[in-house]
């Protein structure tokens, strides 16, 4: 009698990863048990402790698997050399992925109000978005294309805060808004705060001053 084949453990941590957000979008973190989340997979109980302590221990590896995926997007402007273009494609980006996640980054964000764990996971993602925006303004500012701010670190603090409450509104739940307008009310607020009157001056800066004067 042929054996019955294991589980591949890289596809049986995805199977209960994937279980997870299905459920997140329907119901409050509170009502994330593990029986609710095994009974989406075609895997027995025990398989849920191979991978995760426990629930917490699940919603942080999705706070860190969905942070991973936006980091990608917002590094086309923290690496980008066209403050312009590079921004657009950005929160193109980031739309794109809370178009798909954004129900539960939601559930995430409201369980981190009364869940102490998962709020010093969230907290934690958010301020890594801080902190790496507050090293590329000062990268900016040595460029010449940012002015000087009140506080870089206040900025930084409040333009992340505001995209992470407008995302998880836009979202969080439907109807979701257009797209394409939330990408340009994210864009437009962005430029105008760094770069000054907006993306026109985001690309009249996108040269570094010598060659803007040699120009």
């Amino acid at each position: 009698m042929a054996r019955r084949p294991k589980h591949d453990p890289r596809e049986s941590e995805r199977e209960i990863l994937d279980a997870a957000e299905g459920l997140l979008r329907e119901r409050p973190f509170r009502e994330m048990s593990v029986d609710a989340v095994m009974s989406r997979t075609g895997l027995k109980r025990p398989a849920f402790y191979v991978h995760f302590r426990d629930r917490h221990d699940l919603a942080l590896r999705v706070v860190e698997n969905t942070g991973r995926t936006l980091f990608e997007m917002t590094d086309r402007w923290l690496r980008g050399e066209d403050p312009a273009a590079d921004a657009r494609r950005a929160f193109e980006g980031l739309v794109e992925v809370y178009v798909e996640h954004g129900a539960v980054l939601r559930a995430l964000s409201d369980a981190a109000g009364s869940d102490e764990k998962v709020e010093r996971a969230y907290k934690a993602l958010v301020r890594r978005f801080v902190e790496a925006t507050v090293r590329h303004i000062r990268e900016e500012q040595g460029r010449g294309r940012i002015a000087e701010l009140a506080d870089v670190e206040q900025t930084a603090s409040a333009l992340i805060w505001m995209d992470e409450r407008y995302l998880s509104e836009a979202f969080g739940r439907e109807p979701h808004a257009d797209p394409q307008v939330v990408v340009d009310v994210l864009y437009n607020i962005w430029m105008s705060t760094l770069y000054g009157a907006g993306p026109s001056a985001a690309a009249h800066r996108s040269a570094p001053p010598l060659q803007a004067a040699e120009q």
